[in-house]
């Protein structure tokens, strides 16, 4: 199945019990799935991945999906992400066949090694997928309002010019399903009073704001020279699609989080 969201050609595969979102407009193998086709059970129903939730069947998860992505027995690894600016940069020596070790504490990591992946799980926040146009490296980067306001979008791109020699207008960027401000409304928020996110706010009337974390994201990417049109997005809402994605505003924060999986696939 395919569907058109704004510029962006968003299609739907099924991988077994779980479904995949993918851009097709990016060159690396991605993946944005859904929350159903795991083993958890509420309210972490049922394809949680989160590394930090306390539900028992999130590892569990993880090892359905790697399976049912015929990736299992490639190198992989886990963030866990802090709404920090830990970037981690997987050089050849650093993998090891196999293994599912845990990024603590990391919101973005990127590598140049082929079949090798990165998964992060969200809930609301931005998983953005990062590559360029000769498809030479891949990534993914974790964002919510907190790490938007600390510039983790301007340190990513300057770090991949200085590690990869990536110059900005070649990257390619892939914004998965996140919060839109349809929905990530609050009343009298913080951020009324942030000159940083004066642009980014959609009054609602009566003191209510909607909160634009993807506008603010993708101007951040254009100021620091990433080409609009290189920059897809799915234009799924997780809170409107709550039945499709977890939402921690929607559901409270005792909710799971979904899988974004990226890789330089050689297969």
């Amino acid at each position: 199945m395919s569907e058109v969201n704004g510029d962006s050609q968003l299609s739907r595969q099924q991988q077994g019990s779980l479904t995949r979102y993918l851009l097709p407009a990016l060159p690396v193998w991605h993946g944005f799935f859904a929350r159903t086709g795991g083993f958890s059970r509420e309210p972490y129903a049922t394809l949680n991945t989160a590394y930090v939730t306390q539900d028992p069947h999130a590892a569990e998860n993880r090892e359905l999906l790697l399976t049912a992505l015929g990736i299992s027995d490639y190198p992989g690894r886990i963030l866990n992400p802090c709404h920090g600016d830990r970037m981690v940069f997987m050089d050849k020596a650093d993998w090891q066949i196999g293994s599912r070790a845990v990024l603590s504490k990391t919101d973005a990591a990127f590598t140049e090694l082929p079949d090798s992946y990165l998964l992060v799980s969200t809930g609301d926040c931005i998983p953005a997928v990062f590559s360029d146009l000769s498809a030479s490296f891949t990534g993914v980067v974790h964002l919510g309002w907190r790490n938007l306001v600390t510039e983790l979008t301007g340190k990513v791109v300057a770090a991949l010019q200085s590690r990869y020699g990536v110059i900005p207008a070649s990257l390619v960027v892939g914004i998965g399903p996140a919060i839109y401000p349809c929905c990530y409304v609050f009343q009298e928020p913080l951020q009324k009073d942030d000159p940083f996110w004066r642009p980014f706010l959609h009054d609602r009337g009566y003191g209510h704001y909607g909160i634009d974390l993807l506008a603010a994201f993708k101007a951040q990417l254009i100021q620091r020279g990433v080409r609009e049109e290189n920059i897809h997005e799915t234009g799924l809402c997780t809170s409107c699609r709550n039945e499709l994605f977890f939402s921690r505003y929607k559901e409270g924060y005792m909710s799971g989080r979904f899988p974004t999986v990226v890789g330089l696939s050689r297969r």
